[in-house]
C-alpha cells in the first residue's frame, strides 16, 4: 500500500496542475454575437476576449491550437451561452459565463448542448450550467430536469472548477479522456446522475457538493451522485482520486453515492486486465439513504479512507426495505491491494480475511436501535435524531465514542 500512496500523492501533484491559466495574446472587447464571432475567427495567434452582457446564442470554437480566454467583462452580468461545442481545441479558458439550455419540443432527455471533443487544456471556471426542464408528455418525465450539463470526450488536461450545475438530467458526463479535475462544483437539482466516468485516467474529483436532487422516483432512474462504470468498454478507468466531497440528499430523495460497479468483470466479460486501477477514496462526507454508499467493483489498488457515509432518513424511498435505505461501503472481494481504514459507516461488505487487505480503525454506527452500541443520537450531535440532511448534526458529541479520535471526514470538507 505504501507503494500505491507515493504514486498517488506524485498524481495529485500533477493534476492540480492541469488547465492552469494560458496567457493569451490581445485584448479584445465584444458586445454582440456578431462581433464574438469575428473576434474568434481572428484568434489564430492567441487572444483574449471579454464579452459583455447579453445573449450570445451558441459557441463554436473548432480546431483552434492558440491560446483562447473568453471571460464576462462584468462578473455580475455575466454573458450567456444557449450552446457550446469546443472540437480539436488546445489552451481555453472560460470564465465567469452562463450556459443556459432551453428545452425545445423535441430535445431527447440526453441530449449535450455543451461539450468538450477531442481538446487538450480546457478550463471553465466560475460557471453556471443552467438546465431546463422536460415538457414533452409523460407523467414520469414532465417537469423534471433534461439533457446533460457537460459532456466531454477524448480530452486531455480539462479542469471544470468553481461552477455551479443544476436543473439537468445528467450533470458531468465524461468519458475516454485524462487529466481530468473537478473541483468546488456545486451540483443540485439533477433527476438523475450528477458526475458519470467512464475510461478515464488521472483524475481528481475534490471539494465538491453535490446534493439534493430533483427526482423522478417513480421512473427507472438509477440515480448517482459520482458513477463511474465500464460495460462495453474496452479499458479500465485509473488513477482516481476521490477526495473532501460532500455528498448529500438534502431535502431531496435517494441516490446511490459513490458507485464504481465493474460491469465487464462481474459480468463475467473480462478479467484482471479490467480491474480499476489504483483508486483513492478519502475524506468525503456522505449523507444519503440508501445501501451504496461508496460502493466499488473489482479493483487492483483501492484506499478507502477517513471517510463518513451515514443515514438522512428523510430521503428513504417508499418500499418497505429497511436494510435498502442505509448507506454501507462496499467492495468488490475479488478486489486487490485493499485498504479500509478509519471510516464511519453502517457496515463495511466484501472482507472476508483476504490476502493483501488491510481493514482496521472503523466505527460502525447506526440510527435503528436506540441503546444499541454506535446509536447517532449517542455519537454525533444530538440535533442528528431530527434533521440528519445537516452535515453539522454528523460532528462528534463531546465525550462521546467518536470525540478526539480523527475518525470519518473532518469537518468542514469545502
Amino acid at each position: 500500500m505504501d507503494r500505491i500512496r507515493v504514486f498517488m500523492s506524485g498524481l495529485v501533484m500533477m493534476v492540480t496542475c492541469v488547465g492552469c491559466c494560458v496567457s493569451a495574446g490581445e485584448l479584445h472587447k465584444v458586445t454582440t454575437m456578431v462581433e464574438l464571432q469575428q473576434a474568434l475567427a481572428a484568434a489564430s495567434k492567441g487572444r483574449e476576449i471579454t464579452l459583455a452582457s447579453g445573449d450570445y446564442g451558441l459557441l463554436s470554437v473548432r480546431d483552434l491550437k492558440a491560446p483562447l480566454v473568453l471571460r464576462s467583462a462584468d462578473p455580475t452580468r455575466p454573458a450567456r451561452f444557449s450552446g457550446m461545442v469546443l472540437r480539436n481545441v488546445s489552451n481555453v479558458t472560460i470564465d465567469g459565463v452562463v450556459f443556459d439550455y432551453t428545452y425545445q419540443l423535441g430535445d431527447k432527455k440526453y441530449l449535450r448542448p455543451f461539450q468538450i471533443l477531442s481538446s487538450t487544456g480546457v478550463m471553465i471556471r466560475n460557471s453556471l450550467f443552467d438546465g431546463d426542464l422536460w415538457r414533452g408528455g409523460g407523467v414520469t418525465d414532465d417537469g423534471f430536469s433534461t439533457a446533460f450539463g457537460l459532456g466531454v470526450r477524448f480530452s486531455s488536461d480539462i479542469t471544470l472548477e468553481g461552477n455551479e450545475i443544476r436543473n439537468f438530467y445528467r450533470g458531468t458526463v465524461i468519458s475516454q479522456s485524462q487529466n481530468v479535475v473537478v473541483r468546488g462544483t456545486n451540483m443540485h437539482s439533477l433527476r438523475m446522475d450528477g458526475m458519470n466516468f467512464t475510461e478515464v485516467s488521472d483524475v481528481l474529483i475534490e471539494k465538491n457538493h453535490i446534493h439534493d436532487f430533483t427526482r423522478s422516483v417513480d421512473s427507472e432512474d438509477h440515480a448517482d451522485m459520482i458513477q463511474f462504470w465500464t460495460n462495453g468498454t474496452k479499458s479500465p478507468s485509473r488513477n482516481i482520486t476521490i477526495r473532501d466531497n460532500l455528498l448529500n440528499s438534502g431535502k431531496g430523495w435517494y441516490t446511490q453515492s459513490i458507485f464504481m460497479r465493474n460491469e465487464m468483470v462481474d459480468r463475467g466479460l473480462a478479467g484482471h486486465e479490467m480491474f480499476y486501477r489504483n483508486v483513492t477514496i478519502k475524506n468525503n462526507m456522505i449523507i444519503n439513504a440508501h445501501l451504496h454508499g461508496i460502493t466499488v467493483g473489482e479493483t487492483d489498488g483501492l484506499i478507502i479512507q477517513n471517510n463518513t457515509v451515514v443515514r438522512n432518513f428523510r430521503s428513504e424511498g417508499k418500499r418497505k426495505n429497511k436494510t435498502l435505505w442505509i448507506p454501507q461501503i462496499r467492495v468488490k472481494g475479488s478486489s486487490r491491494n485493499v485498504e479500509l481504514s478509519r471510516n464511519i459507516t453502517s457496515k463495511i461488505d466484501g472482507y472476508d480475511g483476504q490476502l493483501g487487505w488491510s481493514v482496521h480503525d472503523n466505527f460502525f454506527a447506526q440510527d435503528s436501535e436506540r441503546g444499541k452500541a454506535g446509536f447517532y443520537g449517542y455519537v454525533f450531535d444530538s440535533t442528528v435524531l431530527s434533521d440528519p440532511s445537516q452535515p453539522e448534526a454528523f460532528v462528534p458529541r463531546k465525550g462521546g465514542p467518536l470525540d478526539g479520535m480523527g475518525l470519518g471526514a473532518q469537518q468542514p470538507v469545502l
